[in-house]
């Protein structure tokens, strides 16, 4: 899928995380902007290194509709080792049916708005990804709004999510790595290579090793 860094609002009204900023010319050269292409397209979409959590495919708990678990669980499935979504299309319709059935199921809105992300369908990512946070307030959920944050153009909504997610988490490498992908679209080299490294000390080296390939970090 293309990455797309910036997307214009549709309609006018109150400054929140889905009003992009305008556009700037990042770090004045191409090493830059290609840097920031390249980190932020390998941390974005419906990747995940972990499950979402807790999840209970039998439904045993009480807490979740057995058959809406089932239909999640169907969803689950095309995120491949957990890391690609293989068929962001056949996720959203299942995910569609689990959220019929149970209309609080937190998790579901979490991954139908990265199913939405891999689709580019970023006001949708975004208001999904806002019903996760609002019914369960966790770093990763914050860390994932964060990402469609900035890829809607929002640097400023993008930043606030993502150190609320480090405050809640301080171990949180996605929300280290996105948040330096921001950094880096402001200019804001040191504070980048800084948070890049943070998140490879907790487990995801991946922004640190395309920050280096590129010359942006040492």
């Amino acid at each position: 899928m293309p990455f797309t860094l910036f997307r214009t609002p549709t309609t006018a009204g109150a400054c929140d995380a889905r009003t992009a900023t305008p556009a700037r010319a990042f770090g004045l050269h191409a090493l830059l902007l290609l840097t920031l292409l390249l980190v932020a397209s390998a941390l974005s979409g419906c990747a995940t290194q972990e499950p979402l959590k807790p999840y209970n495919p039998m439904g045993v708990s009480g807490k979740v509709n057995p058959e809406a678990e089932k239909y999640f669980a169907m969803a689950h499935v095309l995120w491949k080792g957990g890391e690609t979504c293989t068929e962001p299309e056949k996720a959203v319709a299942y995910l569609n049916k689990a959220i019929e059935i149970q209309p609080d199921y937190w998790q579901a809105f979490a991954r139908r708005g990265l199913a939405y992300s891999e689709m580019g369908l970023w006001d949708e990512a975004f208001d999904d990804l806002t019903r996760a946070v609002r019914q369960h307030p966790s770093a990763e959920n914050y860390a994932w709004r964060g990402l469609v944050a900035f890829r809607m153009g929002n640097q400023l909504g993008a930043r606030k999510d993502l150190t609320r997610s480090l405050e809640l988490d301080s171990s949180q490498h996605r929300a280290w790595n996105y948040r330096a992908a921001v950094e880096l679209a402001e200019d804001e080299i040191a504070a980048a290579c800084a948070d890049f490294a943070k998140g490879c000390s907790n487990g995801d080296c991946t922004g640190m090793e395309s920050a280096r390939r590129q010359g942006v970090c040492k």
